[in-house]
């Protein structure tokens, strides 16, 4: 692999001062409050997992049209999952819905942490999927959200495939499942 340098021609006098004022005042301008958005509302929040909801309701009833209707095109997946050999292998592909395949799944989450800014959402959630009616693995799933005309979608999403993990990470109330179904 080659790797390139850039040589960057040394500043003097006026010109280096002006760039370090005007990099503070840049810096400070862009902390500034005034400048900052609100908070996420609780709407806003509510409306990003009810997106997560109808994601996990549709794996659960094989509602591949749902799916791919809550998903932005060119959409990826990243998946770490135990290796064969040992340690853990992180795959990323792009999300394709003809790659969908019908079964017998449900997925639940629990405890989501949501952080809203603008029109991007993350969602960051402990998960439990199973297959066949019985729990395959648990593990954590992470939505990448971005709100567009129609609402909010699901750009990219990453999870980990932990089948031992479940014991540690079930909620102890199962009322703080979701989605409600």
């Amino acid at each position: 692999m080659q790797v390139t340098s850039v040589e960057f021609p040394v500043m003097h006098g006026i010109a280096r001062t002006l760039r370090i004022v005007s990099s503070a005042a840049l810096m400070n301008l862009a902390c500034s409050p005034a400048l900052a958005q609100p908070a996420a509302s609780a709407s806003d929040q509510e409306a990003v997992l009810s997106v997560v909801d109808r994601f996990m309701t549709a794996i659960s009833t094989n509602d591949f049209a749902v799916l791919s209707g809550l998903r932005v095109e060119g959409g990826t997946n990243t998946v770490e999952r135990p290796s064969s050999t040992g340690g853990t292998l992180v795959t990323r592909r792009a999300f394709t819905p003809g790659s969908l395949k019908p079964g017998e799944y449900r997925e639940r989450y629990w405890d989501p942490i949501v952080h809203v800014r603008g029109k991007i959402a993350v969602v960051w959630t402990a998960y439990e999927f199973w297959q066949g009616g019985k729990t395959s693995h648990c593990g954590i799933d992470v939505f990448e959200l971005v709100k567009e005309e129609s609402g909010w979608r699901i750009g990219n999403m990453m999870w980990t495939v932990e089948p031992d993990a479940c014991p540690a990470v079930r909620p102890a109330d199962p009322g703080r499942v979701r989605p409600k179904s």
